[in-house]
């Protein structure tokens, strides 16, 4: 099988490429989660997919297994795929969806694939979606940043212009993508969620949400998200009753919000280092009990 197949060669124009790759950079699944739903809404059509067994680890990445209509054992195998959707009107863009799990190996021949698809559609935007853990308040408005890592690139997609990312350190394969495109004057927006990294719940539509009404301002159609801020508010509410008796939690979630709202929102995210942000909790939760252990009697 070849490493990229494609099912049908859409002819696009002036197409925005929205990405999101699962794992390491989508956090409470809220990138992933975000193309997804575009896919539904859109009612998009796939058109092209890359080989998983070329570019994945299945000891990582399993298959997963489950029953069909009639009894039998069937195996859903991780895919990677790119869907397209055209704009009814000539002078508008059209759109690129690509969802993927971040490969393992083979990262330059892997973006070479995607940057393939990118030629065959005339694309004029790239737009990676991502989500990261961070030191915030599920009490509070999802916080949601963006970035561009093309600069010089004449008028900002949608109206709406980000400063440049002046991020340094470990990055995923979608800056490896950026780069490609950039070779090919092919500007990149970066757009990414915070989610609480106190809250290990997947997904997050909340998140989701705050994602996608960031991004369809950019683009040339409107998707209702009704639904999706429905689903968010039952998150909502399900997540308080869960930490509501916790009060370690509470103490922390509300110097949380005293730092979020004496904040203002960066323009880029800093890839909180995970480990940072539970050092930083344990050391709350270890002066909470130190204080605890103060005010009680003898």
């Amino acid at each position: 099988m070849p490493d990229l197949t494609f099912l049908e060669r859409p002819l696009l124009k002036r197409t925005i490429f929205i990405a999101a790759f699962a794992g390491w950079a989508d956090a409470a699944e809220a990138a992933s989660g975000a193309i997804d739903y575009m896919v539904r809404r859109l009612q998009a059509r796939e058109f092209a997919a890359i080989d998983p067994e070329k570019f994945l680890d299945f000891t990582e990445h399993r298959p997963d297994v489950r029953i069909g209509d009639y009894g039998e054992r069937v195996l859903d195998w991780p895919e990677i795929k790119f869907y397209y959707w055209r704009a009814p009107d000539e002078a508008q863009s059209d759109i690129v969806l690509f969802r993927s799990l971040e490969p393992c190996t083979r990262w330059k021949r892997f973006a070479d694939l995607v940057t393939e698809v990118a030629d065959a559609c005339d694309v004029r935007w790239y737009v990676t979606l991502g989500a990261l853990l961070d030191a915030v308040p599920h009490t509070r408005a999802p916080r949601v940043t963006g970035s561009t890592s093309s600069l010089g690139s004449g008028e900002p997609l949608g109206g709406i212009d980000y400063g440049p990312s002046t991020y340094e350190g470990p990055t995923g394969i979608s800056s490896v993508i950026a780069e490609r495109l950039a070779r090919r004057s092919i500007p990149s927006i970066g757009l990414w969620g915070h989610a609480p990294h106190y809250v290990q719940a997947s997904p997050n539509p909340g998140l989701t949400c705050a994602i996608l009404t960031e991004l369809l301002p950019m683009l040339p159609v409107k998707i209702d998200l009704d639904d999706l801020k429905e689903r968010a508010r039952e998150f909502s509410t399900t997540l308080e009753r869960a930490l509501a008796d916790q009060a370690d939690i509470e103490g922390y979630v509300h110097r949380l919000e005293e730092r979020y709202d004496s904040q203002q929102t960066e323009e880029e995210p800093g890839h909180p280092d995970p480990a940072a942000l539970l050092r930083d909790l344990d050391e709350f939760l270890r002066q909470e009990r130190s204080d605890d252990d103060a005010d009680s009697p003898d």
